[in-house]
């Protein structure tokens, strides 16, 4: 009786300030009290937005029960109601942090359905472009290394033959009247045989260096980046379009986050009991994926079911014991302060700024469109210059 009491004492306050959310969260919690005629009285007055007749009822009520008002301990009054202004706070901030996030999933979700097709065929032709760099830059090095290879062989076969030129000479008399002119060729064959070793020592730099430029060429590097993202977007594409998502307008979309935000608060787990916590997590996975969905009409069965007695209570409802009411206080002041550190850091989310940038998000999509469009066509048109990657000097 003393909570129905209280309860009532709350909705006329709340009448006073014209405050109809706290109304609207009391007469919940008072629509589950069975056989009370009076009060029954009182929640259809409010129901009829009779308010001068609420009031009125509400007193004779508080006055006819007056003498069942029994003592409470101030200290865990005041305790419960700053545990209740805190719970407030933090319903507010989590329902506002689930309704970012659900904006950023379905402003992803619509991204990838509008762009999906042509993002891919972007992707796609990088990966052509690349494949088609890398391609060409290999040949460009196999190319050196075969030059360098046919030096290398004609210089081995001109070494072979010094040494027979060595030992022909070396068999013939000095003093025979041609030996000088054999000496004189095989002296211009050595000099040549020379030429051609410090040619080769310098092509084998070349080829060493060009070695180590292409094995360090950020190419291959960013086509595996470019084919690691388009396999990467290929899977989550397929995956957004198996996604239900029902199409709603913006006065849908606005009632949607109304209806949303009431249901957050009746089923936020970090508010509810130990023992009622699962089955409040479980209620608010099915609100977010509903919200996703963009299902307006499955989030307001849930906030339904929840106005008509499915709802959880919150702490400072169901805690009595002042150390534990001390307890719940600081738990809830750090959960407030992560929400809103998270709300902060949500907000410097580079969609959450395109959605605060743009009061029509048509307007930013149609603005996409015609970039990825122009992007593609340039891509589609670009070639690649076989010659520019060997033209720096080794």
């Amino acid at each position: 009786m003393q909570k129905i009491l209280k309860r009532l004492e709350l909705i006329k306050t709340a009448i006073s300030l014209e405050d109809e959310e706290i109304i609207e969260l009391q007469v919940m919690k008072l629509s589950s009290v069975e056989d009370n005629e009076a009060l029954a009285h009182i929640l259809d007055r409010i129901e009829s937005k009779d308010y001068g007749a609420v009031v009125l009822a509400i007193e004779a009520y508080l006055e006819r029960f007056a003498g069942m008002v029994v003592y409470e301990d101030r200290e865990l009054q005041g305790l419960r109601l700053e545990l209740k202004v805190l719970e407030k706070k933090l319903q507010e901030l989590s329902g506002l942090k689930s309704e970012y996030l659900n904006d950023i999933e379905g402003f992803n979700i619509r991204y990838h359905l509008l762009f999906g097709e042509i993002i891919q065929k972007i992707l796609r032709r990088k990966e052509e472009i690349l494949a088609e760099a890398i391609r060409v830059k290999k040949e460009a090095f196999e190319a050196i290394k075969e030059e360098y290879q046919e030096l290398k062989e004609g210089y081995e076969n001109l070494k072979s033959q010094k040494e027979a030129k060595e030992q022909e000479l070396e068999a013939l008399d000095e003093f025979d009247d041609w030996y000088d002119e054999k000496y004189e060729a095989f002296r211009a064959f050595k000099e040549a045989l020379d030429e051609k070793e410090e040619e080769l020592n310098e092509k084998r730099k070349e080829t060493k260096q060009a070695k180590e430029k292409y094995e360090e060429d950020e190419v291959a590097k960013e086509y595996e980046e470019v084919k690691k993202d388009s396999d990467e977007f290929h899977k989550e594409y397929e995956e957004r379009k198996k996604e239900e998502r029902v199409e709603i307008n913006e006065q849908e979309r606005a009632e949607l986050k109304k209806l949303y935000r009431k249901a957050s608060r009746l089923c936020h787990p970090d508010l509810v009991s130990q023992e009622l916590r699962e089955q409040a997590t479980q209620m608010m996975k099915a609100l977010n994926s509903a919200y996703a969905k963009q299902d307006i009409n499955a989030v307001r069965e849930i906030l339904i079911s929840l106005e008509n007695g499915r709802g959880f209570d919150v702490a400072s409802d169901t805690i009595q014991d002042k150390t534990l009411l001390k307890e719940k206080i600081v738990e809830v002041r750090e959960m407030i302060n992560e929400n809103e550190e998270e709300i902060e850091r949500i907000k410097e989310d580079e969609i959450m700024e395109i959605l605060s940038e743009y009061e029509d998000i048509e307007v930013y999509f149609d603005k996409v469109e015609e970039q990825l469009k122009a992007e593609y066509e340039r891509l589609k048109n670009s070639e690649v210059e076989e010659d520019s990657y060997w033209s720096d000097e080794f």
